[in-house]
Parts: structure tokens; C-alpha cells; sequence
């Protein structure tokens, strides 16, 4: 009996992977029909882009956008299996044989498990490396020049453990331990706003030296009360500014899971993590195992369709992949407007498919 349903398992498995490859296929290549190619022939017909370069730089799109496709593959794939192993009379004769229908979902759990760990990986240690190299052959492409070390137009806002605002920052540019074109708004005197403008300034020993600017004194009638004028000016306090401007030279979307996780805790220092990180950081987690959960739906589902309705499947695929991402798309933009929590916002979508699965599976096993 063990060999018999190993010899199950590797059947229904080996059923899964034509359609996947083909889901994955079909939606990736709508998808670079629709924005990566229309990206790709501007930069060739209006800036002069080498085609070579040009399709370097779509090659380097293609793990993300596969990333996004997986699911889909992974949710046609059972569907398509099953709605077959239905119509066939096959998922009878496996019952009447004695083989429970929850022992059936082997196949599907595993297939999900291997797509989670492959979309895991691949967003993990392939996006974000590919995605970087992509704009610096973009700006390369574009400006005829390398990517600036630096950073440009960097916006800090620390809270207090009020999480009332105490103050932000605002640095045009940096590179290295040099800043320009500072702006900082301080909150944190009574009834006061202090702002302070320099032209440029030198990270050093945890403290900013700032250079030529003023300060400008505001009462609570937003008068300017007091301007004063300086050479150089020290601003200490400022240790988790500089960390965050550091590591901010990457995108939160480009960084991986573990820079992402440093990088949050550093922002959680001084109360500055926003919602759209977290939402951003929990998807981590949430967007591969999406692969799981559309297995287990999907299979369920599958068994809906008739023998007669051989298309069924692709309409059922069609549907739940139209609610997958438009739930994908309102929580997270909810959870980013802190409407509902960063961590539901990233499930929520997982959470509605996965119990559409369940109570099909429940009642198809009955």
C-alpha cells in the first residue's frame, strides 16, 4: 500500500508542472506585453538605447514579473489536473479503492510547498540583485553615466514614544559622510517650530556639522519670531538619521528579506517605520506561500467543473485570480493608508482564497 500511494503521489504530481509552465508562460508574456516591451522600445526608439542593452534590461525584469506569475501557474496547474482526474472518473475509482479524499491532497500540498520555496528563493536572492543591476543599466543607458553612489531627495521622520512628531529631515543629497541642501523641521520645543536650512554638512563622531545656513524661530501664530544666521552649526542626535540614510541607498522593494528585517528595526528606534514598509515586509512572507494556498484551492475547485464543461477551469482560474489580486491590491493599499493592520493587510488575500478552498474541500470530502 505505501508503494502504491507513493506511485499516487509522483502520478498526480508529474500532472501538475505541463500546466504550470504553461500558466507561467501565457501570463508572463501578457505581462511584458503590456508594460515591460512598451518600457523597452522607448528607451530603444527615443533614447537611443543599444538593443542589446535593451534587452539586458528586460532579461533583468523578468524574475520579478515571474515572481508575480507563480501563483497563477501554480492555481491553473491544479485546476486544470483535477477538473481532468474528475472528468476522467479517475478521482472516483481512487475513492471507491479506499483512498480518502483529504490523502488525494498530498499531491496538491507538495506541489504548493515546492512553488512556495522556488518563489521564495527567487524573490529572495535573484529580484533583488536583478533589479538593482536593472537601474544602474538604466541610468547607464539613459545618462551615459554611472549610477551616483549617493542619495537624493532623502526624507527622515522621527516620532517620539508619543509617536507625536518630533522631527524631520530633509537632505537633498548625500554621498558618504557629506550632505547638501538640509532641511530640518524641529517640533519639539513648546509652542515653538525651529527650522534649520545649510547649504551642506559632514557626518561626524554621531553628530551632523552643518555649514552656511540659518534658523528660522516660529511661534504658534506661524510668525517668524527669530532668524539667525550661521557658519557652522552641530546637531547631534541625529545617529539613526545617518543609518537610515546609509542604508536607504537601496529601496525598501529592492532590499531582501533579512536587509528589509535590519532595516525596520533601525527605523523602529526612533518610532519612523511606516505602513507601507511593514505591508511591504510582511508580503514577504505572504506573496510565496500564496502558492500553497491556490494549490489547496485550487484542487477543490477543480472538481467543481463537468465533463461536458471542459473550460470550466480556465474560468474558475480566471475568477480566482482576478479576486487574488484585487484583494492584493485594496488591503495593501489599506494596510499602506493605515485603514487596517500592516500584518492582515498582507494575508487578507491568502486568508479569503485559502477559506474558499477549505470550505469546498470540506464538502467535496464529505
Amino acid at each position: 500500500m505505501t508503494f502504491g500511494v507513493k506511485m499516487l503521489d509522483r502520478y498526480i504530481a508529474n500532472e501538475f508542472w505541463q500546466p504550470l509552465l504553461f500558466g507561467i508562460g501565457i501570463v508572463t508574456g501578457v505581462w511584458f506585453g503590456a508594460e515591460q516591451l512598451r518600457t523597452i522600445f522607448n528607451l530603444i526608439m527615443k533614447s537611443g538605447v543599444p538593443i542589446t542593452m535593451a534587452f539586458e534590461i528586460l532579461g533583468l525584469h523578468m524574475p520579478a514579473v515571474i515572481v508575480m506569475t507563480i501563483p497563477i501557474g501554480v492555481l491553473l496547474g491544479t485546476l486544470l489536473v483535477f477538473n481532468r482526474l474528475s472528468g476522467d472518473s479517475e478521482i472516483i475509482a481512487l475513492r471507491t479503492s479506499g483512498v480518502s479524499f483529504y490523502r488525494i491532497m498530498v499531491a496538491p500540498l507538495l506541489f504548493g510547498l515546492i512553488t512556495s520555496a522556488a518563489s521564495f528563493f527567487i524573490s529572495e536572492l535573484v529580484v533583488p540583485a536583478a533589479n538593482q543591476t536593472s537601474k544602474k543599466l538604466e541610468f547607464l543607458a539613459l545618462y551615459k553615466s554611472e549610477l551616483p553612489k549617493g542619495q537624493a531627495n532623502f526624507t527622515y521622520m522621527e516620532r517620539g514614544k508619543d509617536l507625536n512628531l518630533d522631527r524631520v529631515f530633509y537632505v537633498g543629497y548625500s554621498n558618504g559622510k557629506e550632505i547638501y541642501n538640509v532641511i530640518v523641521l524641529d517640533f519639539t520645543r513648546d509652542k515653538l517650530v525651529q527650522i534649520i536650512a545649510a547649504s551642506s554638512g559632514l557626518w561626524n563622531n554621531g553628530e551632523w556639522l552643518l555649514n552656511k545656513g540659518r534658523t528660522y524661530v516660529l511661534g504658534g501664530t506661524s510668525d517668524i519670531t527669530r532668524i539667525m544666521r550661521f557658519d557652522q552649526l552641530t546637531l547631534p542626535g541625529v545617529q539613526n538619521v545617518q543609518k537610515a540614510m546609509d542604508t536607504g541607498k537601496v529601496a525598501p522593494k529592492d532590499m531582501n528579506l533579512w536587509e528589509l528585517g535590519r532595516y525596520i528595526d533601525m527605523l523602529k528606534q526612533s518610532n519612523a517605520v511606516s505602513n507601507d514598509i511593514l505591508v511591504h515586509y510582511y508580503q514577504k512572507f505572504s506573496n510565496p506561500l500564496a502558492c500553497l494556498i491556490v494549490a489547496l484551492a485550487g484542487a477543490p475547485l477543480g472538481l467543481l467543473a463537468r465533463r461536458s464543461r471542459n473550460n470550466i477551469g480556465f474560468i474558475y482560474s480566471a475568477a480566482i485570480v482576478f479576486i487574488y489580486y484585487v484583494l492584493q491590491s485594496t488591503s495593501g493599499a489599506m494596510g499602506e493608508a493605515g485603514r487596517i493592520d500592516p500584518l492582515l493587510a498582507a494575508w487578507l488575500p491568502n486568508i479569503v482564497i485559502g477559506s474558499l478552498g477549505a470550505v469546498i474541500l470540506y464538502f467535496k470530502a464529505k
